[in-house]
């Protein structure tokens, strides 16, 4: 059997994102569920497809094991920690980017109305609700980050690293990771750069799965969630008022680019060489 093209993976992967949306919007009604709750219906959907199809078939199914087997270098807690922070930062910079703008062209008075924020005590609730606590444990903290990783940096940045090599393949990829959450683009997409950096420094998918937890864990409602989803405190018009996202802005401005720039070497767990790449799916 050929090996998978990235575009036909990509395919796949929106298609499945597709059908799940029809399909949340026509059960929805028959399970009762409230029009809130349609992005949960809709991620359990997709979720319970990429988990039937890539342990269903059995090429994937070993594939997937495969990728998953392959242990974090000892020697990588540095990197493990580094991908951490600055993925953690991104979010963060993303609003001292609008803050930024808006002082630039004189409307930072308009910034409490750019910056969507959320009710403390509605983050409760929705959070400690059955739907909440469900997204939350389970595709937020589990699931979802293992099979977001095996699809995107295991398949998908695997086929594409194969037809153009991994610059093309780490664009592209942290492109399409970005259109997978409308809701945050930007950040999605320079947070998969940052875990392509990871996969390619460690060798190791499992070193981006622990970093896609931890990450989900600490920016989750009440952890980091609480600064990032909160108004801050103060003055909007005062720039020291945003000092956390213009601090991760500046941060990030220098440490997704060095991400990319010391990306360009992979770099064998016992740091001879270079790394090469389990096999992409499909191949013999």
């Amino acid at each position: 059997m050929p090996a998978a093209t990235g575009f036909q993976i990509a395919f796949l992967v929106f298609a499945f994102e597709f059908f799940s949306m029809l399909a949340a919007n026509a059960l929805a009604p028959l399970l009762g569920w409230p029009a809130s709750s349609m992005e949960l219906l809709g991620q359990l959907i997709t979720f319970s497809m990429a988990a039937l199809v890539l342990l269903g078939i059995p090429r994937l199914r070993r594939y997937c094991v495969a990728e998953l087997r392959v242990p974090v270098p000892t020697t990588a807690t540095t990197a493990l920690v580094a991908a951490s922070l600055i993925k953690l930062s991104i979010p963060f910079a993303v609003v001292g980017g609008v803050v930024v703008h808006a002082f630039a062209t004189g409307s930072s008075a308009l910034l409490a109305s750019r910056i969507p924020t959320v009710d403390p005590v509605l983050a409760w609730e929705s959070t400690l609700s059955p739907p909440g606590l469900l997204r939350l444990l389970l595709l937020s903290w589990f699931v979802g980050p293992v099979i977001e990783e095996l699809v995107f940096r295991g398949l998908l940045y695997r086929a594409f690293e194969r037809q153009w090599g991994w610059v093309v393949s780490m664009v592209l990829t942290s492109l399409l990771f970005g259109l997978a959450h409308p809701n945050r683009i930007l950040a999605a997409a320079l947070g998969s750069i940052v875990l392509i950096w990871l996969l390619r420094r460690t060798g190791s998918l499992r070193a981006c799965v622990i970093v896609h937890v931890t990450y989900n864990v600490l920016i989750s409602w009440p952890a980091l969630g609480r600064l990032l989803f909160t108004a801050p405190e103060g003055v909007p018009t005062n720039p020291s008022t945003w000092a956390i996202p213009l601090a991760c802005l500046a941060f990030a401005s220098v440490a997704v680019p060095a991400c990319i720039w010391t990306a360009r070497r992979a770099a064998l767990p016992d740091g001879t060489g270079q790394f090469t790449t389990s096999q992409a799916v499909g191949g013999t």
